[in-house]
């Protein structure tokens, strides 16, 4: 049985989510925000009917709970696990805490496992179990630390656990070691990309796919996807219908100068740019065309003169360097050429039929572009 993440990109690495009652590494480098990711994971679970139990030793669950609030996420069905709190000189308000500080020289593994079988045992039908997280434990001389994972794992009852693990620059073979311990690595990290620095996730030999996290949560980041194409072939309304919100500069129902829109839904966020087509307006062009990740070229299917400038404005934001798509845009009016003319006109091969008016089949032509950017 899979069960569903909440980042459909994740769920389509795994073949449809994680497997049950299997156990999870969230593997982080500094800078990313593992404990959100998690718990975006563990809220859709919690809001699917299961319940879960959350060890903290890194945020006093007052904080965890605040988080998960400001993103919008379930709060109910949690039993938290207080391991921070005494080191932190905080009350604990939790029915399950540790007593002892997590530096006091002492081995506290042996209490910590003690604590999670106590909380796993007087809790009825949870699913889901979160261990946030691993640092505290990474003192400990390598085979301790993976006893100690491994009785946890044996402790949580059948139900699906994650484990969260920051890589502060330990040893490799430690860090491999850890990694054994687990039905499955889920690594996260951070890199400068186009001027931006970027958060991302990938599992195994997946791609890198780029997150970010929002009020809404995870989601997959796409900073800028320009739209370009030739005079009246239909970007504004590409531009438009495709997103939330819109802008447009225009005289006369022909864009002068540039759309913009912003998309955030179904996991994605992404700006999109829309030029004009006029010849006068090219030098706009190569100001665009910085920094940009994809490009929807959109054409007249009724107009095949226009092809030629279409195949030059792409050349001018040096688009065949980069990843496209082609719009044929007006597949409804009757006189419009076939997907296949068209393809043998323009020499291009991902070419969609679209209708600009009809936000379906501009969906699934921008989920296309979405696919290839994420394969990089």
């Amino acid at each position: 049985m899979k069960l569903n993440t909440g980042i459909e990109k994740l769920n389509e690495i795994l073949g449809g989510g994680i497997d049950d009652k299997s156990s999870v590494l969230l593997l982080a480098s500094p800078l990313v925000d593992k404990s959100s990711f998690a718990q975006h994971i563990f809220s859709t679970r919690i809001s699917e009917e299961d319940k879960g139990i959350y060890l903290t030793t890194s945020k006093i669950p007052e904080q965890i709970e605040k988080n998960l609030e400001e993103h919008g996420w379930e709060t109910k069905n949690i039993k938290y696990v207080d391991c921070i709190s005494s080191t932190l000189g905080k009350e604990q308000k939790t029915k399950y805490f540790l007593k002892e500080k997590l530096i006091d020289g002492t081995n506290i593994l042996p209490k910590i496992s003690e604590l999670w079988d106590k909380a796993i045992k007087e809790t009825k039908g949870f699913k889901i179990d979160i261990f946030d997280s691993l640092e505290s434990i990474m003192g400990y001389r390598i085979d301790e630390t993976v006893d100690f994972i491994n009785n946890l794992k044996k402790s949580h009852g059948g139900s699906t656990a994650f484990f969260l693990l920051t890589d502060w620059g330990y040893e490799k073979e430690k860090i491999e070691k850890i990694k054994t311990c687990f039905d499955l690595v889920i690594e996260l990290g951070s890199v400068e990309k186009k001027y931006l620095w970027m958060d991302y996730f990938f599992v195994g030999a997946s791609p890198k796919i780029f997150f970010w996290i929002t009020l809404t949560g995870v989601n997959l980041y796409i900073p800028k996807i320009l739209v370009t194409g030739p005079y009246h072939a239909g970007k504004s309304t590409t531009v438009k219908n495709l997103s939330e919100g819109s802008i447009s500069v225009d005289r006369v129902s022909t864009t002068v100068a540039l759309d913009h829109g912003y998309i955030e839904r179904k996991g994605i966020i992404c700006d999109i740019f829309g030029t004009p087509g006029q010849e006068r307006f090219d030098w706009i062009l190569k100001v665009l065309s910085k920094d940009i990740w994809g490009i929807i070229l959109v054409i007249d299917s009724t107009a095949p003169e226009t092809f030629g400038r279409a195949k030059e404005m792409l050349k001018k934001v040096e688009g065949e360097k980069l990843l496209f798509v082609v719009f044929a845009n007006k597949q409804n009016i009757p006189n419009h050429l076939e997907i296949e003319e068209i393809k043998k006109r323009i020499g291009y091969a991902d070419i969609l039929p679209v209708n600009a008016l009809e936000s379906e089949s501009l969906e699934k032509g921008f989920k296309v572009l979405i696919n290839k950017i994420f394969k990089v």
